[in-house]
């Protein structure tokens, strides 16, 4: 999420400011040690009333929010909310029982979210894989951590576990900051967020200034997503929506992912049919370079659709940076090379929307008050869990679908600060 918001900032304004990003990281640090310290010590540990009130005040926020809103953002809104508030009951009413279902809470997500990513980073074998699976153990660790109540006996494990948070949260900041130092004066944000990031020229383009400014060209893009169900008989909804599914006879479907903007379509396809069999699909998998093949870029959608099929589902989005799109494109397209999980169609469309991302807050970021509002948006927070996903396994069609669905509604934020306007429906789907 930290990484989401400093690209929605831009790389002019973060490029001179980066040490704000360490210190808020280290004091972050801090914070989460006072937290995690203060809740062994059974003398001078915080009452719990203090940790729900920030919790009451961000569901009230959201409860607020949800009725200015419509469709999926509202049922968004409305699911933070009453998690928080049942939250916020359980830390008053029964401090004890409050702290042990916490800890459970806590523990679980832990758990299956530090068997996720080890799984997903042995199986796809991304760059730096051995080093997410010990990160993975170490955070299933902490999760079952949370299921013992040594040391407070449960008393103290509402601080402790959000104490923990803070600290990961913190250090990962403190990470971001080190690697913004070695921005580039034309780069944008996400080239030092993003691994294989395609490399630009060293010179700025023409009318790119050298601290990294150039003329805006604000338009719409509509991100084409063909799902891998389809008519496709799945085997697991979730499998099916956001890895792959199989067909009658074992073949598999991965879906396919394409952005279309002005004077620019961005479609990577392999130039050769990849065999996607059942039998051999996890070592397909793996982004390892014996994996790569030859790719190709589809000129338009006119001609995909005549080629294959319609879209699925559509998202439209409005406000992007097309000149810092069309550039990213022109550098990406450099290296037809295509690869299932490491550079696939929905890569390029994440990558491609990051570049039009860009800086698109660096103007509203100028009031003190916009980047609270910001941090309490549903929808950042669901674009940030997307990236996250998908830094840990992969982009797929059905992870860059909701990336661009959150994203349809993050970049309204500002205007409808503005002029307290509705958002409209999220997506086209046929």
């Amino acid at each position: 999420m930290v990484e989401l918001v400093l690209i929605l900032l831009g790389a002019r304004l973060v490029r001179r400011k980066w040490w704000l990003v360490g210190f808020a990281g280290a004091a972050w640090c801090g914070l989460g040690l006072f937290f995690f310290v203060n809740a062994l010590v059974d003398e001078f540990r915080m009452r719990p009333i203090y940790f729900a009130i920030p919790l009451a005040i961000d569901g009230a926020l959201c409860l607020v929010g949800a009725f200015g809103s419509v469709g999926g953002v509202r049922l968004l809104r409305l699911g933070k909310a009453a998690v928080l508030t049942a939250l916020c009951a359980l830390i008053l009413l029964h401090p004890w029982k409050g702290g042990m279902i916490v800890g459970f809470l806590v523990g679980t997500f832990l758990i299956a979210d530090g068997l996720w990513r080890g799984a997903s980073a042995y199986v796809v074998r991304p760059a730096g894989w051995r080093r997410a699976c010990i990160f993975a153990a170490v955070e299933v660790v902490f999760g079952i951590w949370s299921y013992i109540p040594w040391p407070t006996n449960w008393e103290g494990e509402v601080g402790a576990d959000i104490g923990t948070l803070l600290v990961v949260s913190g250090f990962g900041a403190c990470i971001v900051a080190m690697r913004l130092r070695r921005l580039g004066p034309a780069d944008p944000v996400a080239k030092v967020l993003t691994r294989g990031w395609p490399d630009e020229p060293d010179a700025p383009e023409e009318g790119v200034s050298d601290d990294g400014a150039e003329p805006s060209s604000s338009g719409s893009v509509v991100v084409h997503v063909w799902t891998p169900t389809g008519q496709l008989v799945s085997i697991r909804r979730s499998v099916s929506r956001y890895v792959a599914a199989f067909d009658e006879q074992g073949r598999v479907s991965t879906g396919h992912a394409a952005l279309e903007g002005p004077q620019v379509y961005i479609s990577h396809y392999p130039a050769v049919e990849i065999d996607r069999s059942r039998a051999d699909f996890h070592k397909t998998l793996r982004a390892t370079h014996d994996n790569d093949v030859p790719g190709i870029f589809q000129p338009s959608y006119a001609a995909e659709r005549a080629d294959w099929c319609a879209w699925t589902l559509q998202v439209r989005i409005d406000g992007l940076n097309t000149k810092a799109l069309a550039r990213f494109w022109s550098a990406y397209r450099r290296d037809t090379t295509y690869n299932l999980t490491d550079r696939n169609c929905s890569v390029a469309v994440a990558r491609a929307l990051d570049a039009g991302l860009d800086g698109l807050f660096a103007e509203a970021a100028r009031s003190p008050a916009f980047l609270p509002r910001l941090l309490l948006v549903p929808e950042l927070w669901v674009a940030g869990f997307m990236r996250e996903r998908a830094a840990s396994m992969a982009w797929t069609p059905g992870l860059a679908l909701d990336y661009a669905r959150a994203l349809s509604h993050l970049v309204e934020l500002p205007r409808r600060l503005a002029r307290g306007s509705q958002p409209r429906p999220e997506a086209t789907a046929r």
